[in-house]
């Protein structure tokens, strides 16, 4: 519960207020001790043990005795995105050469973090990037347009009947998901601490606004792999009335999509409306489309289905990016 305390003043100039003896005693502090004192741009001071910061923000120690290799890279992403800078693994026993592997194929995924220290029963990575250096901004716009160009590329390599585009579709998938994970971690930071954010010319608001979209993107990619995918399975010369139906349906859920990142990035609200009012046309196709697969041959009903579902889908989560816009809009 908020506590309310009355400042006072010592010594004819020197403004002081104390502080909670709970939470003095929660954290261990002595006197003598410094404390962060952070003034936020909304006029609020966040007081934080500096110790504290330190050993949350720049070091997570984990021991991998036992790990597989699937747990241990989930686990090093997980980290990664939380926003840590170092990180300490350990084996006792020495780190199995399986999970070395994985390691240094944590480090080729992501962007940043490098091995700074290794041994048999260690290996420490240092994030390399300076917070400062990388832009959410300029790392959103970039993921929507390798996204854009993806979903494009699966709706070409369908009319076209592409055998070789699919494969370039799936490579570029693995760049938005670094730039994804390197959002999240940036909000993830600044939200851990609040001197950063004074640095960055953004605020906290607009930061989540951004990890946010940046999701919904990841989502969006993903339907696009997931329709090259389905692409590969469909019976050699697949035309007729029903493909350019599906093609108009992926035309509109790429507008929308463009729709809604420009109007998020330009702040213009009635843009984003207009997103999402949109959608309702594009449910209205994707339900007529559902039905009209059952009359084609059975080894296109599974392919086709997903691939329809997959532009509904990514005109779903273009409107998701209209909402966040609206929501961050409406909270100014």
């Amino acid at each position: 519960m908020p506590e309310t305390r009355k400042v006072q003043i010592t010594g004819g100039s020197t403004y002081i207020v104390s502080l909670p003896k709970d939470w003095i005693r929660q954290k261990e502090i002595e006197a003598g001790e410094s404390l962060v004192l952070s003034v936020r741009k909304d006029g609020s001071i966040v007081v934080s043990p500096e110790r504290e910061y330190e050993k949350k923000a720049n070091m997570k120690e984990l021991d991998i005795t036992g790990k597989d290799g699937k747990s241990l890279m989930r686990d090093l992403i997980g980290i990664y995105m939380a926003g840590y800078t170092k990180i300490d693994l350990k084996a006792e026993k020495g780190i199995k050469p399986e999970l070395r592997r994985v390691i240094m194929d944590f480090t080729r995924m992501v962007i940043g973090p490098e091995v700074i220290e290794e041994s048999d029963k260690r290996v420490v990575l240092k994030d390399l990037i300076d917070p400062s250096e990388f832009s959410q901004k300029k790392g959103l716009r970039r993921m929507y347009l390798i996204v854009k160009k993806m979903y494009q590329n699966s709706i070409i390599s369908f009319q076209e009947n592409h055998d070789e585009l699919p494969e370039e579709i799936i490579q570029r998938d693995r760049d938005v998901d670094r730039l994804f994970w390197m959002i999240t971690k940036h909000y993830n930071m600044l939200m851990s601490n609040p001197r950063l954010i004074e640095t960055l010319d953004v605020t906290a608001e607009r930061s989540l606004s951004y990890m946010l979209v940046s999701r919904s993107l990841e989502r969006i990619g993903d339907h696009a792999v997931r329709i090259a995918e389905n692409v590969k399975e469909l019976e050699n010369g697949f035309e007729g009335p029903l493909k350019e139906k599906i093609i108009e349906e992926s035309d509109m859920a790429l507008e929308i999509l463009e729709k809604s990142v420009e109007a998020f990035f330009d702040g213009d609200l009635e843009g984003l409306n207009e997103a999402i009012e949109m959608r309702k046309e594009l449910l209205k196709k994707n339900d007529r489309l559902m039905s009209e697969i059952k009359q084609e041959k059975k080894e296109n009903v599974t392919p086709l289905s997903y691939i329809i579902e997959s532009i509904s889908r990514t005109g779903s989560y273009a409107t998701d990016i209209s909402e966040i816009g609206i929501n961050y809009l409406m909270s100014q």
